[in-house]
């Protein structure tokens, strides 16, 4: 009966301040809350019910005995005024109880100023990748404070599609998502969509991030092979990681291949000869070309080689993977 008084109670305060408030979880409201100086808002004055009738029906707040009666209305100004708010009994047993959240829409620094996550790049706070095409992806951020004092709740949706999200326990920065649906032999239509709702003390954000899943693909790094051949020649091979979805013939990767002088690292940007094509023959001593070959035969001398490759989806504008090295 309690939870039945508080979804009834929760439905009710949406439908009151449907413009302004939204619930994001049973018992939780979030209030949208202009705070630039002089702004008038309809959103301030939010009405709570209680679900239960009766002149000994009284509410607190942290505790503290703040009205009577089956409705409370209250004014919402800055996060002192937000809160857990619980209604009682004469007996002082809990009826009903909900979290009122603001979700500052503007203040001094703008339009949704945003203070719990991290902006990764220009309005950026969210960084999603998946190493194949499994239906898994895993989403991540940066917290600008205690992981033990914020509370992540994420969500990814996609037309007829069913996806589960958990977020990782100990650091709260990661999630992990699976579409159950998702089948990798048909082309995307529809953009996944993922939401995610930090909340601090009484502060409510939401962060949001649209893609394709084939947008976000990164595979795992490969792995390179060393074989001497004798004469002064050694070939080097790389296999696709093992993570990556067969067949190859239809999931294709193209490989970023350097050989540099050991001096250098993978980072090391190589000039390109015109005079060479697709930069097979080293220039001034180094490799560099991009290929679907998983081979290459160098000729061996004193000189050492620092051998770099790594690789990304054929026919998306997809990441490439991480950098693997090998000293030749």
């Amino acid at each position: 009966m309690d939870l039945l008084w508080s979804l009834l109670s929760i439905t009710c305060l949406f439908l009151q301040l449907e413009g302004c408030t939204r619930v994001i979880k049973p018992n939780t409201v979030v209030v949208d809350v202009d705070m630039t100086l002089n702004t008038p808002s309809p959103c301030r004055n939010v009405m709570l019910q209680c679900g239960e009738h009766g002149p000994s029906v009284y509410w607190q707040k942290e505790k503290q005995k703040i009205g009577k009666g089956s409705e409370l209305t209250i004014h919402v100004d800055e996060f002192l005024d937000a809160g857990n708010f619980t209604c009682h009994n004469d007996n002082g047993d809990i009826l009903n109880h909900t979290l009122v959240l603001i979700q500052v829409t503007k203040n001094n620094r703008g339009e949704y100023p945003k203070q719990i996550l991290q902006e990764i790049s220009d309005q950026i706070y969210i960084k999603c990748e998946t190493k194949n095409y499994s239906g898994v992806f895993e989403c991540s951020w940066n917290l600008n404070m205690n992981p033990n004092s914020v509370q992540i709740l994420v969500e990814a949706h996609r037309s007829n599609s069913s996806i589960s999200c958990t977020v990782h326990d100990q650091d709260k920065s990661r999630a992990v998502c699976h579409e159950l649906t998702y089948c990798p032999f048909q082309e995307e239509l529809e953009k996944v969509g993922f939401n995610l709702y930090a909340i601090d003390g009484s502060r409510f954000e939401n962060y949001s991030s649209e893609f394709f899943l084939a947008d976000i693909v990164k595979p795992e790094k490969v792995q390179i092979h060393k074989k001497d051949e004798g004469d002064k020649k050694v070939v080097v091979s790389w296999e696709y990681p093992q993570s990556w979805d067969h067949p190859h013939s239809y999931f294709p990767l193209t490989f970023e291949v350097k050989a540099l002088k050991n001096k250098h690292n993978c980072n090391h940007e190589v000039r390109s000869d015109p005079r060479t094509p697709n930069h097979k023959v080293p220039h001034k001593g180094s490799y560099h070309f991009f290929t679907e070959e998983t081979s290459l035969q160098l000729n061996h001398s004193t000189k050492k080689y620092v051998f770099c490759v790594r690789a990304k989806d054929m026919y998306c504008n997809s990441p490439w993977s991480e950098w693997s090295a090998m000293y030749v």
